[in-house]
């Protein structure tokens, strides 16, 4: 194995943005994001790393191998040229998946099962099997073929990285962990700054924003695909979780304020705070959002109102951000941003955002409007 590796970064439209200053952050630059993809060079721990630290991220990539594909036989002989017995367990049950853009090659099912095989055939000649058992734990293996050129890839994370394992029950209209983590990170809060999410379902934004005050690394208690890798140093994990619990925070009595109508909601959203270990950070209530007030000044709302599908009909959802509007319009200074897929939003709320972004929540397309207080815009915002 060589000490330079090339890793690869997947995360989702819209927040490309985000997890470039995320990167930038913990020191690796400013690497080009291409659809959907931050590839950039590094080293073995840096797999543990990064996907204990990235907050906005979906998975992390080892890159195995680049070779032209115009043809299958160039794909089969690619792929079959990668030291598999190396990289895999000889029960490993893997997984192929992939993409393919402006190339000769695009029916990704026949590609799929090439890969496939092109594996099978180098692991039983190598470990000296007539028939892949297949029993172990799950690999997954991507392909990436883009202007005819193929790039093979090892997910090293296993369940999405939005699984932080502090969530175990799920609301009626939830909200990804690492699109909740994005949106905190878009807006202009930071810790101590006074925080509201007043339609806090299951707590997801709230735990984020006190994840992120208290230094407490998203990854940190969950299992990842790279541990059960045959070729990983254990090492580099523990090493990484020992420099991520000494740069933790606790203790920060972040100004943090969650509340909803739903009373079973708070109790969930209160249970995953203790799960994460942020529920002394936050304060939680059942509340109508009409009823929020406060005197602290120079605040960030940032929330996920209802908009008329999941929850409420559409006429009650607009009548809610009215509300939201109008609880905004007394607050002193303060910032609000608010992820919403009704497109009259802004109307709703009675005046037009400061800034709008494009999110997807669970594959659907939403806006994020930003409303800015009179500092942060004077600030340039």
């Amino acid at each position: 194995m060589e000490e330079k590796i090339s890793l690869s970064v997947s995360v989702a439209s819209g927040v490309e943005s985000v997890t470039k200053k995320e990167l930038k952050r913990l020191g690796y630059g400013e690497p080009a994001a291409i659809r959907g993809t931050i590839t950039f060079d590094g080293e073995w721990r840096d797999i543990a790393r990064l996907n204990v630290f990235l907050r906005t991220a979906d998975r992390v990539s080892l890159s195995l191998r680049e070779f032209p594909a115009r043809t299958f036989d160039e794909l089969f002989d690619g792929i079959r040229s990668v030291a598999w017995e190396e990289v895999l367990k000889k029960d490993a049950r893997v997984i192929v998946d992939g993409k393919s853009y402006q190339s000769k090659l695009f029916a990704l099912s026949a590609c799929q099962k090439i890969a496939k095989k092109a594996i099978a055939e180098r692991m039983k000649e190598k470990c000296g099997l007539r028939v892949l058992p297949e029993t172990g734990e799950e690999v997954r293996v991507n392909f990436r073929i883009e202007r005819d050129v193929a790039k093979i890839l090892l997910d090293t994370t296993g369940t999405g990285l939005h699984k932080r394992g502090y969530r175990d029950r799920v609301g009626v209209a939830p909200i990804r962990e690492n699109l909740a983590a994005a949106m905190v990170l878009l807006s202009d809060y930071y810790a101590g700054r006074p925080f509201a999410d007043l339609f806090c379902g299951s707590g997801t934004v709230a735990i984020e924003a006190a994840m992120l005050a208290c230094g407490i690394a998203p990854g940190l208690n969950r299992r990842f695909a790279f541990e059960a890798f045959p070729f990983y140093d254990e090492s580099y994990l523990l090493s990484v979780r020992e420099e991520a619990k000494s740069g933790e925070k606790r203790g920060m009595h972040a100004a943090i304020f969650a509340s909803d109508l739903d009373g079973g909601a708070v109790e969930m959203a209160k249970r995953h705070a203790r799960r994460a270990g942020v529920e002394k950070e936050i304060r939680f209530a059942v509340k109508d959002a009409a009823d929020f007030r406060s005197e602290e000044k120079n605040g960030v709302i940032v929330t996920n109102p209802p908009y008329g599908e999941r929850v409420l009909d559409e006429k009650s959802a607009h009548a809610l951000i009215r509300t939201l509007g109008g609880v905004y319009g007394q607050l002193d200074n303060w910032s609000l941003f608010a992820i919403s897929r009704d497109a009259a939003f802004e109307k709703a709320f009675g005046r037009k955002a400061d800034k709008t972004r494009k999110l997807y929540n669970s594959d659907k397309e939403c806006r994020f409007y930003e409303y800015f207080s009179k500092r942060e815009r004077n600030n340039g915002r």
